[in-house]
């Protein structure tokens, strides 16, 4: 789907099936904070973009989005990447809001295989050819000294983090990484325990796999 939308829109949709908020998306108070007006300009949008009609019932159209946002909001496990927030729907399949730097959203529905391509080859750094040592290993740590001359240069990273949702406990784990390339090499930060590592590739894309339940090999590297 290739439409635009923006929070107050998506929220508006998501009250179809009583849920107050959506993963990567910001708070419905702190939007009315923003802009009183703005629930009111979203279902006006809406009828516009022929997903409500004039007398606020939902349209076929309509419907679709809401069952898409329906599947995202129940989902049990959450990936952020960098700007891609992605949750699992029906038979797996991946259900993604694109947060743009405009401030509006995207919505897509990708099979496994077709998300996991579009992303590995979006990324030069999903793509870096494995150095000669990375199958002896997949990380060691690092000093932290090491790395801050990098971030004092402003240089891209890469954020992935994975939300892991136990309804019946009512549990979340997280893992959060940041990734980087210094020297032509690999390095990783776990923010969660503020460790920085030295990666192997493989240490990446297993963690790519792993996130989004990707079906792969196992490898004897450590």
């Amino acid at each position: 789907m290739t439409a635009l939308y923006t929070a107050e829109e998506l929220l508006l949709l998501s009250s179809a099936f009583d849920c107050k908020m959506l993963f990567g998306l910001p708070d419905r108070q702190l939007l009315v904070m923003k802009n009183r007006q703005g629930f009111e300009e979203a279902k006006k949008s809406l009828i516009d973009k022929k997903l409500m009609t004039s007398d606020e019932k939902l349209t076929k159209d309509g419907a679709v989005v809401i069952s898409l946002l329906e599947q995202y909001a129940s989902s049990d496990r959450y990936i952020r990447l960098d700007n891609l927030m992605t949750g699992f729907g029906q038979d797996e399949h991946l259900i993604t809001i694109k947060w743009r730097e405009d401030g509006d959203f995207q919505l897509f529905v990708h099979q496994d295989i077709a998300f996991l391509k579009r992303i590995m080859e979006g990324y030069p750094l999903f793509k870096r050819e494995p150095l000669p040592e990375d199958t002896t290993y997949l990380k060691k740590s690092i000093g932290v000294n090491d790395v801050k001359d990098y971030f004092e240069k402003d240089e891209a990273t890469v954020q992935l983090e994975c939300f892991t949702i136990n309804y019946i406990e009512k549990t979340t784990s997280v893992e959060q990484w940041m990734f980087f390339e210094k020297n032509g090499k690999l390095q990783g930060i776990d923010v969660n325990n503020e460790t920085t590592y030295q990666l192997s590739q493989y240490f990446l894309v297993k963690k790519i796999y792993d996130f989004y339940r990707f079906p792969y090999k196992e490898a004897d590297v450590r």
